[in-house]
């Protein structure tokens, strides 16, 4: 009977909302883990004694451990069908975050992270994907305006809800609420979504062309990169580790190069980058993430830390930008289907370059309504951006490969976010260091000192300039993105 029923659904032209509805829930409560997570890290931080640098990990090693996984659960679902690996990330995922909650010490937090990062790569892979295959090719920035909208109401909850769970039942609680609705998205998707055919009776030639190969040198590149990136912040540029880690990273790079040119069976085929749109669409991409990862770091310490607030009231003045991404997502979705990606891309850069130039105004004696506007030009900026860019870079590459296109766009996200962490870090350790403190705001009597929490905000102050130009650079790609393919247009043969 149920069989009957879900058979008549999926007959139906309304089924693609059904599929939205369940990739919804899975990428909903992901989004909620980061964002609510991002709010209680003073908290958690406090409770285990940490301080900023090792805090920071709590992010880095989720963000590590999704970045290393992201392209093979991409490629993987696209040989052996992509609800397999959806049902079996939400099941890592809510194990792992279980676990998180029950951590008794720092290092068993950042274990839990690693194993929900596990989870999280085969679901950010494979959602965006899901939902633009579902859809057609004319309605495709309609589609991932709409997956925006769920990331944003993710990130609007996430605040919310792990602000009032800390508040009145701990940060422990959080990980506990995640797991349940984490297990409810599982069952959703085991009902809802149906195996792919074709990857099902291909599943055994699939697994075994795999490029594991590839997979290894990539995993092993972005772990080499981004450790190295992220102990810039207590070594120097001159140390032999950081030097043996760019090294390693160099030579893991060119060999997954060399390895993709000459397999029959590339997990990310090269040949992809000769697109304009592809090439210069994905490093405004990275950049424009790595410029706004800051907010999500730095802000929560600057409003719990430096001016005192709690977490629920923190998250009040964070939750504008949420908001705008929401709402713009798919507003700036649907214009991008009627007017081309490159006005609205462009637009958003600009939003963002000032919000990120208002957050480097943030003081100690700022207004706290100036951190919600500057919050709330960042959340609408990045949402006129993030649809219009995903829809041009995923039509230059076609549907054939939504799947390893998908991930990979969802890797240069977390691979902007570790590097969007890490160097603001360094900043802030560095500037602090400078003024006589220690990059520490986990001590309640120390935070007692108004000198340290200046030195923080001075700090944090020089980190957002940084953002503020990679912001305008990122801007500016789009538009030499716009210009190379006019003239492309303009110069190729009429056939």
């Amino acid at each position: 009977m149920k069989l009957s029923l879900l058979s008549q659904i999926q007959d139906k032209p309304s089924y693609r909302w059904w599929i939205y509805a369940a990739i919804a829930v899975g990428t909903f409560i992901t989004v909620v883990e980061q964002s609510a997570t991002s709010i209680v890290v003073p908290s958690i931080a406090e409770h285990f004694g940490a301080d900023i640098p090792t805090a920071q990990w709590m992010a880095i090693a989720y963000m590590l451990s999704v970045s290393a996984l992201m392209m093979p659960a991409g490629a993987i679902a696209d040989s052996i069908g992509r609800k397999r690996i959806w049902v079996w990330g939400l099941l890592v995922f809510g194990c792992a975050t279980f676990l998180t909650g029950l951590s008794q010490e720092f290092w068993m937090v950042l274990l839990g992270k690693i194993f929900m990062g596990v989870g999280a790569s085969a679901l950010q892979a494979n959602g965006m994907a899901m939902v633009a295959s579902s859809f057609p090719d004319d309605e495709r920035g309609k589609a991932l305006g709409l997956h925006m909208t769920i990331v944003g109401l993710g990130a609007i909850g996430g605040p919310v809800i792990g602000g009032i769970i800390d508040s009145y039942f701990g940060w422990r609680a959080i990980f506990f609420f995640i797991t349940i609705v984490g297990i409810i998205a599982m069952f959703v998707a085991m009902i809802v979504l149906t195996p792919d055919d074709k990857k099902s009776t291909e599943k055994g030639e699939g697994i075994s062309s795999f490029d594991w190969l590839g997979t290894m040198l990539s995993a092993l590149f972005l772990l080499s990169l981004m450790l190295s990136i992220t102990f810039l912040n207590k070594l120097t540029l001159s140390s032999p580790y950081i030097i043996l880690g760019f090294l390693c990273s160099i030579l893991l790079f060119v060999g997954f190069l060399l390895r993709e040119k000459t397999t029959n069976n590339p997990m990310l085929p090269l040949n992809l980058f000769k697109s304009v749109s592809f090439s210069l669409g994905s490093s405004s991409r990275f950049i424009s993430f790595a410029a706004g990862s800051s907010t999500f770091f730095l802000m929560p310490f600057y409003l719990v830390s430096g001016l005192g607030l709690t977490t629920a009231m923190a998250a009040l003045y964070l939750l504008p930008g949420a908001i705008a991404l929401a709402i713009f997502g798919p507003i700036s979705g649907r214009l991008a289907d009627k007017v081309g990606t490159t006005i609205p891309s462009v637009i958003g850069m600009a939003f963002s370059s000032l919000a990120m130039y208002l957050f480097s105004e943030v003081s100690l004696n700022s207004p706290l309504v100036l951190v919600g506007i500057a919050s709330g030009l960042s959340g609408m900026g990045m949402s006129i951006f993030m649809a219009p860019n995903t829809s041009a870079i995923m039509g230059s590459a076609g549907r054939n490969r939504y799947g390893i296109v998908s991930a990979f766009l969802n890797l240069t996200r977390n691979g902007a976010h570790v590097v969007g962490i890490a160097i603001p870090t360094a900043i802030v350790v560095s500037v602090m260091a400078g003024l006589g403190y220690e990059a520490d705001l986990s001590d309640a009597e120390k935070l007692k000192d108004v000198g340290l929490r200046t030195a923080y905000a001075t700090a944090m102050g020089r980190a957002f300039q940084l953002s503020t130009v990679l912001m305008i650079f990122a801007g500016l790609l789009v538009v030499i993105e716009w210009f190379l393919n006019k003239y492309k247009s303009q110069t190729q043969p009429l056939r």
